[in-house]
């Protein structure tokens, strides 16, 4: 039987994001799930399952550390997963869904290590540890090198292959840099961004720039999951998990080849129509992963079901005016500014900001009457993905 409705968010919170937050990574985790829990309206006593990410960006915050630090001392459930950080809230919401505990809270941290940061590389208190446990994952994902080879190697065959345009990822990070603008917890809230200033933009290996890769920082977010019938006896209108779903199709070798990632989303945008019933014309914001905008394109193909077109499609939902994407005229995309405004949680902010409209507590970047939303998470062969209801 479908878990699909069992599960609602009815807390979300997040630590200060920040280049540098003068916080450890632990203390921003807590930060996150303190402000999570108090968000929800529940007694920390409740809590009773913690699910946290494997990171790939050494060291992981382990479940027994929040709890420990918390006072959290009633915890029958447990996970560490690997990353996207949208895995977390997959496995809440199917420890919820099976009985495994009441109440998850799920939590992501990160920290401008050496390993992601050159600019940390001069500070000798963001040497990330070393050690034989391999903390990071970093020798059987290959994170600290060669990922980005594949993302270049990637576009520049899908530009030869399709057509697609600078223009086309510029379209992506200028959006989702001007959403920024309207969240007062964005790194880059402060800085909007222009096409033009884009395109003229280095590139670093042609036709990515810096500014097609996600910011660096430090920050954590938190989220409380429950029961739907639980949820409706809690303030805050809940937001129900009605689809969830990984995709992996193989072709991920990050060195030699292409990276083929959109054959996995795909795979995993089905599921979560035939799991929620619903399909893209029905959402009313996509929350779009942008670890790289290249990353993002290949999503919004994948959503939208416009392989091979995504360039015209792009340019049907510019508003050059605004500096903004309405995908078929009426649906934004990442209004927190996602991973490349908002800053590098990992797609965690996708969650949150999904759930912040769906309940009404966005702010002035308010939609009106939000009642679906998409949010894809990572690549493949590590990626998630959720359809949210208002409930």
């Amino acid at each position: 039987m479908s878990n699909a409705g069992k599960v609602a968010i009815v807390g979300v919170g997040t630590s200060v994001l920040s280049r540098d937050a003068g916080r450890s990574v632990g203390a921003l985790a807590c930060d996150a799930v303190r402000a999570a829990i108090h968000d929800s309206g529940v007694d920390r006593s409740v809590i009773n399952g913690l699910a946290g990410i494997y990171s790939t960006d050494q060291p992981t915050v382990w479940p027994g550390y929040v709890a420990e630090s918390l006072g959290l001392r009633d915890i029958v459930w447990s996970s560490c997963s690997a990353p996207p950080s949208g895995n977390t809230l997959m496995e809440g919401v199917t420890a919820v869904a099976s009985g495994a505990c009441e109440y998850a809270v799920c939590y992501h941290a990160k920290f401008r290590w050496d390993t992601v940061s050159s600019a940390a590389r001069k500070d000798p208190l963001r040497k990330a540890p070393r050690g034989a446990f391999d903390p990071g994952l970093s020798m059987p994902l290959v994170e600290p090198v060669g990922v980005p080879n594949g993302m270049f190697a990637a576009m520049r065959r899908h530009m030869h292959d399709y057509g697609t345009r600078r223009e086309h990822l510029g379209m992506i990070v200028v959006n989702n840099r001007n959403w920024a603008c309207e969240n007062e917890e964005a790194v880059f809230r402060d800085m909007p961004l222009s096409m033009e200033q884009y395109l003229a933009a280095p590139q670093i290996l042609p036709p990515l720039t810096a500014l097609d890769m996600d910011m660096p920082i430090d920050g954590a977010m938190a989220v409380v999951v429950t029961s739907a019938e639980r949820a409706a006896d809690l303030p805050h209108r809940p937001v129900i998990v009605d689809g969830f779903a990984n995709g992996i199709t193989g072709g991920s070798d990050f060195f030699f080849k292409p990276f083929d990632t959109y054959h996995s989303y795909r795979l995993l945008i089905e599921r979560l129509w035939k799991m929620s019933g619903y399909s893209i014309d029905d959402m009313d914001l996509v929350n779009i992963y942008d670890g790289f905008s290249s990353l993002a394109l290949e999503w919004i193909e994948a959503a939208f079901g416009v392989r091979g077109e995504v360039g015209g499609f792009l340019e049907d939902s510019w508003n050059a005016a605004e500096g903004k994407l309405r995908f078929k005229g009426r649906i934004p995309m990442s209004t927190h500014g996602g991973n490349l405004g908002e800053g590098r949680v990992q797609g965690f902010g996708h969650v949150l900001e999904a759930a912040r409209q769906l309940r009404g507590t966005a702010g002035t970047r308010q939609l009106s009457n939000a009642r679906l939303a998409l949010v894809t998470n990572g690549n493949n062969p590590v990626n998630a993905g959720f359809v949210l209801r208002a409930g």
